[in-house]
Order: C-alpha cells, then structure tokens, then sequence
C-alpha cells in the first residue's frame, strides 16, 4: 500500500468526525437552560448576569459573572459525555498518584462523580446517564465553602438532566 493510500486511511475516522461533529453539536443541550441566574445566585450568595456561551455556536460551556464587588467571580457549567467523564476521572486519579498533585475524591451525587481539587480550585464532576458535566465555583473562598456552592448547582442540574 503507498504511503499516500495509508495516510488516507489513517486520516479518514478523523476527517469523519470534524465533518459529523458541528452537525451533532448544534443538537446539543444549551449549558444556559440548565441553569438560571437566580439559582446561580442563590448558590453562591451573590447576585450574576444572564449566563453566556465562550462562542455563540459553542452551547455546551456557559459562564455566569458575579455583579459587583465579590469574591466570587464566575460560575462555569460544562457539558460533556459520560465517556469523557470516565476519561477524566482516570486521568485525574493518575495524576494525583504520579505527582501529588491535588486529590480526586467522591461527591455523592448523580450515578457517580467527584471533586478535584488543586490548590485552592476545586471542580465539580457528575455523570448521569450517557451524560456528564462540570461545575465550577471560581473564587477566593476556602475549597469546602465552593465545594459546597458546586453542590447545589450540580443537584439543580441533575433535576433538568
């Protein structure tokens, strides 16, 4: 076989995906209906604006932004599959034992999920179903106090899921 057929055949599953992908993307749940300003809000002790995609055609990441002067600065709520959960899930628990860096432990809600903490960051990981997501509290606050914040925002979206 020529090296031009094999690169063909090796570069088709890609070509594949980058031209089926935008097409299942805009089927996708809006990461924005999941939640409300108000329940980002009452999470986190601070009022926010309307949540906002990164990119309008991109629906599965949306930001809330805290009004005015707070510690809390930002919400995020990212959608994925439960196999990127899975995938994460590992890579995270990898790193915390090939580096010390952080620490992965459960949460206790939906069919599985977890914390991931590094420094003072921490990420809230849920999947449900053939679906996943993270939550995360993006401010100058002790970890369990955010920890606590992430938790009820995922409970809110679990209702929805």
């Amino acid at each position: 076989m020529s090296t031009f057929r094999l690169g063909a055949v090796f570069a088709a599953p890609f070509w594949l995906c980058a031209v089926v992908t935008p097409l299942t993307a805009q089927a996708d749940t809006d990461a924005c209906t999941l939640l409300t300003p108000l329940q980002v809000g009452a999470a986190v002790g601070v009022s926010v604006g309307d949540g906002k995609h990164v990119a309008p055609t991109f629906v599965k990441t949306c930001t809330w932004t805290a009004s005015g002067d707070s510690d809390v600065k930002t919400v995020t709520l990212y959608l994925q599959t439960a196999a990127a959960y899975e995938g994460g899930k590992q890579m995270a628990g990898q790193m915390v034992a090939a580096n010390n860096v952080g620490s992965v432990r459960s949460a206790g809600v939906g069919e599985d999920s977890y914390y991931f903490v590094t420094g003072g960051q921490v990420g809230l990981l849920v999947k449900k179903g053939g679906n996943s997501f993270k939550v995360t509290v993006y401010a100058t606050l002790p970890v369990d106090k955010k920890e606590a914040m992430e938790l009820t925002l995922a409970k809110e979206v679990l209702a929805k899921l």
